[in-house]
């Protein structure tokens, strides 16, 4: 089942809001599970929002401490005392992936691409559609759970920077992982404005799924410590989350091997 790596290039595009939406929606819109990775060891967004109080970590599995199967959670949000996603799961990463004070990528990645083949072997066999929320910087985490994706899905805001620097991204991955980018969202579009300078520019990095109007309930849910699609399902901004998951679900995205990709990377 295919792995969609979600990517914001700069800090503060709506890149956890829009993984967490995807997931929540795909686990509605269709009857498997869905399991959404929260990659972004710095920030957790996806842990502390939707499975807060997790102890095991997909970081204690790489380390040997833990099996899988303890660091997968169900998403705990509620209401009425019944879950709100019920066919939706949690990977919580926790803290960073490597050794403190280790520099060697590819002794890391040597170590750890065969852990990383057999959880994703077992994983795929269990979830229907595999989101990860990956880190907003660059460093070794960002390497490996970019490297696990079937495809990427980009998001940008709709301004120069943002769509620059995720063109200029969505070329390097693809050069040097095979990666390639099925879609890209433009998030906080200003209200009652056209957008369509900016997704024709967005389009150069891919097709343009979807925009998500700049929506102040997305702020309040934040606040609440809650996802939009959670607080406020109705609200536009999840009604186009909505439209972006039905997307998604239209697209075939084929599944891939992690160890090729890292293989091209070192260049074997």
């Amino acid at each position: 089942m295919p792995i969609l790596s979600v990517m914001g290039t700069k800090g503060g595009v709506g890149k956890s809001t829009v993984a967490m939406g995807i997931s929540a929606w795909l686990s509605k819109l269709q009857k498997e599970m869905v399991l959404l990775v929260d990659g972004d060891t710095h920030v957790r967004t996806v842990e502390l929002k939707m499975c807060p109080g997790a102890d095991v970590t997909l970081a204690q599995v790489l380390e040997g401490k833990h099996s899988l199967a303890d660091a997968i959670y169900s998403c705990a949000l509620k209401a009425g005392g019944k879950p709100l996603f019920p066919r939706l799961a949690i990977l919580p990463a926790g803290g960073r992936f490597l050794p403190p004070g280790s520099r060697d990528i590819v002794g890391f990645v040597e170590h750890t691409v065969g852990r990383f083949e057999r959880m994703l072997s077992t994983l795929r066999k269990r979830f229907a559609y595999i989101i990860v929320d990956t880190p907003a910087s660059v460093g070794f985490e960002h390497l490996i759970l970019t490297a696990i994706a079937d495809a990427l899905l980009f998001v940008v805001n709709p301004d120069l920077d943002s769509i620059l620097s995720s063109k200029v991204t969505a070329e390097g991955l693809k050069q040097l992982l095979g990666i390639q980018a099925v879609g890209v969202v433009v998030n906080r579009a200003p209200r009652g404005s056209s957008v369509e300078e900016w997704t024709l520019q967005a389009g150069e990095i891919a097709p343009v799924i979807g925009v998500v109007e700049d929506d102040e309930l997305v702020e309040d849910a934040f606040r609440r410590d809650l996802p939009v699609v959670a607080l406020y399902p109705e609200a536009p901004s999840s009604l186009a989350l909505r439209k972006i998951a039905e997307e998604i679900l239209k697209m075939k995205i084929e599944p891939t091997r992690l160890l090729p990709k890292l293989e091209l990377a070192r260049g074997s």
